[in-house]
């Protein structure tokens, strides 16, 4: 119970970050994936981007030490609802319209992280702390790969790449840093903060977080900027959450609940945070409209 709640802890400074990122992003020139040292120029000359870009950092630094107190199967589910719920609950805070849909998700998330809760039995395993490396190098490396040649293929050709399909581009890389995360995390139990600083050195874990991270940031703020981040986030996070489930139970060798109604129960609420992207992904085109408009600029730079 511990790794959900500081799961839901991250997630929430985590949202604050993208709040402010956003906030930054509409007031400032149009970015692309076709003019990197100009987007890097944008983002890192904003003094409030780069404030909510720590705010971020620090909600992920959260995801690491929770991933390394609970399953992965549990906590990245958490993580990734309460930052949907979330950033919908600011939408309408600000205002802004959301469909049926949206709310429907929003409805879901509560009970997608009791039925995740419910399913932490008093018997269920621990945390994997130690990942098959030439497994974690595969797949990390893989993924990267095939997320920047998709993109650069798209932009190389002309053509145009939605706010959702870039957010699910960020959402698998995003995914590769969180295994290196889990990584780290794992090190973290095992050693201790003192006694991880070397053995984290000599991993593979902090050189691909940080490639991760860089290809997930660049894809994900110019989704951002194009739509909402109630819109682009979920779509970023269930892709993002579905890679982390899925490789980050293999590659830290972790169990799943024996007891059929516990297994029942995380399965359940492990589909209800996936329900979000196909409530939300219906309603891209318009909040890319919507945003275009609000900044004045086109929705395709």
């Amino acid at each position: 119970m511990t790794g959900l709640i500081a799961a839901l802890i991250s997630a929430a400074i985590y949202t604050s970050g993208l709040a402010f990122e956003q906030r930054a992003l509409h007031r400032a020139p149009a970015i692309g994936i076709r003019r990197p040292l100009h987007l890097a120029r944008v983002l890192l000359g904003n003094a409030q981007w780069l404030g909510g870009c720590a705010l971020a950092a620090l909600g992920s630094v959260g995801l690491i030490v929770s991933l390394g107190l609970a399953p992965v199967s549990v906590v990245q589910p958490a993580f990734a609802g309460g930052i949907s719920a979330m950033l919908l609950v600011l939408a309408l805070l600000l205002g802004q319209r959301i469909t049926r849909g949206e709310r429907v998700a929003l409805g879901l998330m509560p009970v997608a992280l009791l039925l995740l809760s419910l399913s932490l039995g008093p018997g269920d395993a621990e945390a994997g702390t130690t990942a098959d490396v030439p497994l974690l190098l595969t797949v990390s490396l893989g993924t990267v790969v095939a997320c920047v040649g998709a993109m650069a293929f798209a932009a190389g050709g002309g053509r145009y790449v939605s706010a959702a399909t870039m957010g699910g581009a960020a959402g698998l890389a995003q995914g590769v840093a969180g295994l290196q995360g889990k990584g780290l995390g794992g090190l973290l139990v095992d050693n201790g903060l003192p006694g991880a600083i070397v053995p984290a050195l000599l991993s593979p874990f902090p050189y691909l977080y940080a490639v991760g991270w860089a290809v997930g940031i660049v894809l994900f703020q110019t989704s951002m900027q194009r739509a909402r981040a109630s819109v682009t986030a979920p779509v970023a996070n269930v892709l993002g959450n579905v890679f982390m489930v899925v490789f980050g139970t293999l590659v830290f060798s972790e169990e799943l609940p024996s007891d059929p109604l516990m297994l029942a129960l995380r399965a359940l609420g492990f589909g209800l945070t996936l329900a979000v992207v196909a409530l939300v992904r219906g309603n891209v085109a318009q909040a890319e409209q919507e945003t275009a408009r609000l900044r004045g600029a086109s929705p395709r730079p």
